[in-house]
């Protein structure tokens, strides 16, 4: 039954990679490299994401942040973006309407604030479009990858990508319920089982349900998660994955609150939407199969099918501007139908060539897809004849929701293809240079049905990487690395012609020493510059070019340090200089929004071990965000700096069990997160307290 699964991965691996199978007898294997295995671990001091092969983080020239289950378990995070402020160089940004796709800067550069950041899962590129919040209940690990990865996975920013790391099936049964309960009346149950069908196949199913409430008034949402996965093993050498994610959200969408001549006048709980306009619905579908077959000790080859469908649709009613009395908001409304569908395939071949004089870590890979992204939004401003206000002092709601006329609609498709060639070459056991390429090829076709009108563009783009690491001893590296970065920019100019794509360049310097073997000291110096970034065209406010340039600047330092058997210490600091280089409006030198050039934050925790394998800690976490600019277009307004203070305890009577409690914001701080101008501010939430149990059984 075996063979013909044998025959036609053959057949598909040659007809891709005849010209690289070369090797007949397995190369001789250094002790200090690691094959990717089938099942491949990251932790603080071991990554695969940044090279594709398993390495120690010493090998690797190039900077990382990962956040354990174990530590986003102790700091009660319920969506990434709780975690944000734990990474060097990652920061908030605007997450469309309250909370309906993540978002976050990599070292000052974001993506699209449409349709939110992209990200990779376990080392492989995903789907491209609209994404919803990624549920906790299927992540192991968040893996922060720092710099120049475009040019390995063409996925937007130059700054960076997250990797995230989902659960995978186990051979032995296992179930799991978390339950938890916050004082902001949000509510949340998950459960996960895991277990072999038979020896050669392994499944895994998880489910998890949030009711939240908010500090904010008439806002509220619900979610729901399901998660089947299967795992076969073919044989010894070829396994198949299939692993499928189901997400559906209803909740308010929430601008957050407004300010007015550049001051926060709006008590942070006040909604000036409509609760009348009901809930906005998210649904976001995802499925992939992967093949892996190792052909020897030395080559492997990789096959995943991804697809992905989401939308989002509903009404809403938004700040538009104050009146000039200070307390009059006039408001738009809006009805939005978005929709993507995206297709991906992708196969990857890794090698390893052994020669007399180096030892080669070769990749070769290629992906084709095909995005289809469909904008459908009505919408209607205030005026005299259509008025829509609300007092923001003593707010009114449901005196009058106006029809909204068709504003946008619009359908884009990528047909894209991509071609990768690395090689990391080991010179010896101190020095490794690593070289790569990527090549991109994208058909883009925008349609503007309002008008009638349509663009079609084919672009082309070779993003190179470099990297130089040196290993000084078991302890210590040096490194420095260079690359490229490629990213379409959605829409089209005055003109009706789809524009120029973004184009960025990143110079990174860097070094990483294990103080001892539970601790890891990382330094950063970056500089990055991009151009073609989208600005309004001053020949008419109402379109944009493809003319701004972009840059950034920083420092980023990262701790990771266990002091004795019971008390470890994370810290990090950073500072990034993000600004304006060349614009058609606004001055060189303004600030990009949302990035402060200063943020840090410190976590300590005290572990007691207790009879029987029982074990209970404290701990505490301060961070602290700089003041950065609050609009797109540095135009003065600031959201100022805050500190936060979080206080966490857990006790774990047995190793089924884990109790968790978490105080946050604990010194109620009044503070924003993030915001998109002066009338949509995302305030933080206060001072409040969570309790969770864990059972596993």
């Amino acid at each position: 039954m075996k063979q013909p699964f044998h025959l036609f991965y053959s057949s598909l691996s040659l007809s891709l990679f005849t010209p690289f199978c070369w090797a007949e007898s397995t190369p001789e294997v250094l002790k200090t490299i690691q094959l990717q295995a089938e099942t491949l671990t990251e932790s603080s001091k071991q990554t695969t994401a940044l090279t594709k092969f398993s390495h120690d983080i010493f090998d690797i020239p190039f900077s990382r942040s990962l956040l354990s289950k174990d530590f986003i378990q102790q700091q009660d995070v319920q969506r990434i973006d709780d975690a944000l402020a734990q990474v060097s160089g990652v920061y908030h940004q605007t997450n469309y309407g309250g909370g309906f796709w993540d978002n976050y800067s990599f070292r000052g550069f974001s993506t699209d604030p449409n349709i939110g950041a992209q990200i990779i899962r376990n080392g492989l590129s995903v789907n491209r479009g609209l994404s919803a919040p990624r549920d906790m209940v299927n992540i192991e690990s968040l893996d922060f990858l720092k710099g120049p990865t475009a040019a390995l996975y063409g996925r937007g920013e130059t700054g960076g990508l997250l990797n995230i790391n989902t659960k995978q099936p186990k051979w032995e049964p296992q179930s799991e319920i978390n339950l938890r309960a916050n004082s902001l009346e949000k509510y949340r149950a998950s459960f996960e089982h895991t277990g072999p069908i038979n020896n050669d196949i392994a499944y895994r199913f998880a489910i998890a349900h949030e009711d939240n409430q908010s500090f904010r008034d008439h806002v509220s949402s619900e979610r729901w998660f399901f998660s089947p996965q299967l795992t076969w093993k073919i044989s010894d050498q070829t396994q198949f994955d299939f692993d499928s994610e189901y997400t559906q959200q209803s909740g308010t969408f929430d601008r957050g609150i407004s300010s007015y001549q550049k001051q926060f006048i709006m008590q942070p709980e006040t909604f000036s939407g409509e609760p009348n306009d009901g809930q906005h619905l998210q649904k976001d579908n995802f499925y992939q199969l992967r093949l892996s077959h190792q052909y020897n000790d030395a080559w492997k080859i990789n096959n995943a099918l991804s697809f992905k469908d989401a939308q989002l649709r509903g009404f809403s009613s938004e700040p538009r501007k104050i009146q000039s009395d200070g307390q009059t908001l006039e408001r738009q409304r809006r009805y939005r139908d978005n929709k993507s569908d995206d297709a991906l395939f992708q196969t990857e071949l890794l090698g390893v060539i052994q020669q007399d004089w180096a030892r080669h870590e070769v990749l070769v890979s290629g992906e084709i897809g095909h995005l289809n992204y469909r904008q459908l939004q009505l919408r209607r401003n205030h005026s005299t004849s259509v008025p829509n206000t609300i007092d923001i002092y003593n707010p009114v709601y449901g005196e009058y929701l106006p029809e909204p006329p068709l504003f946008i609609n619009t359908e884009e498709q990528q047909s894209y293809f991509a071609l990768n060639l690395q090689d990391q070459v080991f010179l010896n056991d101190q020095w490794s240079v690593l070289l790569g390429a990527r090549f991109d090829h994208i058909t883009q076709d925008f349609q503007n049905k309002l008008i009638d009108n349509s663009s079609k563009r084919d672009l082309q783009q070779t993003s190179p990487r470099l990297g130089v690491n040196y290993r000084l001893n078991d302890n210590w590296s040096w490194y420095a690395n260079y690359g490229h970065s490629f990213a379409l920019n959605s829409g089209i100019d005055r003109h009706n012609q789809v524009f120029s794509p973004e184009k960025g360049i990143s110079y990174e310097l860097g070094s990483k020493h294990q103080i001892n073997p539970q601790s890891l000291l990382s330094l950063a110096l970056f500089k990055m510059k991009k151009e073609n970034v989208l600005t309004i065209d001053p020949t008419d406010a109402n379109y944009q070019v493809a003319a701004g340039e972009v840059s950034s600047q920083g420092i980023e330092l990262d701790l990771e340090m266990q002091l004795n058997d019971q008390l470890s210490v994370r810290a990090n600091y950073s500072y990034t200089d993000a600004k304006v280089e060349k614009d058609q409006t606004l001055i060189k030198g303004s600030r990009l929004s949302n990035v402060p050039k200063h943020s840090g934050s410190i976590n300590g925790n005290y572990e007691w071990s207790l009879a029987n394998a029982s074990k209970m800690g404290i701990g505490a976490t301060t961070m602290y965000v700089g003041d950065r600019s609050g609009h797109s277009s540095d135009n003065g307004f600031t959201l100022p700096a805050y500190t936060l203070v979080n206080l966490h305890a857990y006790y774990a009577p047995s190793e089924q069990l884990h109790y968790q409690f978490n105080i946050n914001n604990l010194l109620d701080e009044t503070y924003y997160v993030a915001s998109y101008s002066e009338l949509w501010i995302q305030p933080g939430d206060p001072l409040n307290a969570s309790l969770a149990l864990q059972w596993k059984f």
